[in-house]
């Protein structure tokens, strides 16, 4: 199991109370986006505007605005998000980050050693 499946779905109904949450993208989705052909900077602002959940294996998935793409549609994880220090859910969603990222290091530790 890679997410505490009720502490996930608390995160989700606070974030939905607060949407939209401003956000920037981490590099990782910056270099994928920018791979895409939409040519955004590491500090462009962009919003959360939808949260779902995608079990364990998609974890929280973000609908962002602020890519200026006309009605194109961008999904992504949250751990590919960056949440500014200020934001009333900073602390949650940052340590929902490290987790899921330190669980999903250690399942593709765990899928290398048979």
């Amino acid at each position: 199991m890679i997410d505490d499946y009720e502490k996930t779905m608390e995160l989700i109904e606070e974030m939905k109370a607060h949407l939209p949450i401003p956000v920037r993208a981490g590099p990782q989705l910056v270099q994928v986006l920018r791979n895409k052909g939409v040519h955004i900077k590491a500090k462009h602002p962009l919003a959360i505007e939808q949260v779902h959940y995608l079990g364990d294996d998609g974890g929280i998935m973000c609908g962002l605005a602020g890519m200026g793409r006309g009605n194109a549609a961008y999904v992504c994880s949250l751990t590919q998000l960056k949440v500014d220090d200020r934001h009333p859910l900073a602390k949650k969603i940052r340590t929902y980050q490290r987790e899921r990222k330190k669980r999903l290091g250690q399942q593709a530790d765990f899928r290398r050693f048979p």
